[in-house]
């Protein structure tokens, strides 16, 4: 989830449909060999006994069974919805009560280019829409990726993205709200969770996410007791221990920090 305040006029808000996939693939040695066993640690390991079993049954493995590794794809999921896309949705509904304006974004687009030269292109069509692939759209950077001396191009459709979203952002710093580059204005977030999509194309739409209704009832009911349950039984799975919010956070800053 990212949030910038822009002279405390309006708020945007973002997330990605595959945030958690690049966390999940950091965070084992062998991300494409992940077992059921690993995905079971990962859950009993982060949420509890208690709760492990309540978030399988919502994101059972059989529903990533059409993907190359349904188990890290799960994982990536649940990374996705607890700890982006539904705290966005909160953060999103808490601004309702303000006066700032709200514009949301989801990024849905797979880079043809890697933006780090940490990303090999073999991976690059395993991350999907993923944490932190915005961003050489964010800065404008469309060619030699990854840079400074990369030799790949994004295409002509992705560098339209670019320069859609590099003028929503630059709006949101001069005016307090993001435009398209023909000047209209985005569409107010509160007005039926409408939101832009970057996926090939910019579309606007609702962004749906009533899968957060579920992690409501986990996180915001009794969020206290989320850590109280925690020593479960783990089997030593095929890949390493999970291990991803840290690392990915301190990936994200590094990305950032090397453009500034």
């Amino acid at each position: 989830m990212l949030i910038d305040i822009f002279y405390m006029k309006s708020i945007s808000i973002l997330t990605g449909t595959m945030e958690g996939i690049l966390f999940a693939f950091q965070s084992f040695s062998k991300p494409l060999t992940v077992t059921s066993l690993d995905y079971n640690n990962y859950l009993n390991t982060t949420f509890g006994c208690a709760l492990a079993s309540k978030i399988s049954a919502v994101y059972p493995i059989s529903m990533f069974s059409s993907t190359v590794a349904p188990a890290i794809y799960a994982i990536a999921a649940v990374i996705t919805d607890a700890e982006y896309a539904c705290p966005t949705r909160r953060a999103l509904r808490t601004s309702l009560t303000t006066k700032l304006g709200t514009y949301t974004y989801l990024w849905n687009h797979v880079p043809s280019c890697p933006w780090t030269s940490a990303i090999s292109p073999s991976v690059l069509s395993f991350l999907g829409a993923t944490h932190t692939s915005e961003l050489a759209f964010v800065f404008g950077e469309t060619s030699n990726l990854p840079q400074p001396n990369g030799m790949c191009q994004l295409s002509a459709s992705e560098q339209m993205l670019s320069t859609e979203i590099v003028a929503a952002w630059q709006s949101m710093s001069q005016n307090g709200y993001p435009i398209l580059p023909n000047g209209s204005k985005w569409l107010d977030w509160s007005q039926g969770g409408q939101g832009a999509i970057f996926d090939d194309s910019l579309t606007f739409g609702t962004i749906n996410m009533t899968q957060c209704d579920f992690w409501d009832t986990i996180q915001m009911v009794n969020s206290t007791t989320l850590m109280t349950d925690i020593s479960c039984t783990t089997n030593t799975g095929a890949a390493a221990s999970y291990d991803g919010s840290t690392a990915g956070f301190v990936m994200a800053i590094f990305f950032v920090l090397l453009r500034m």
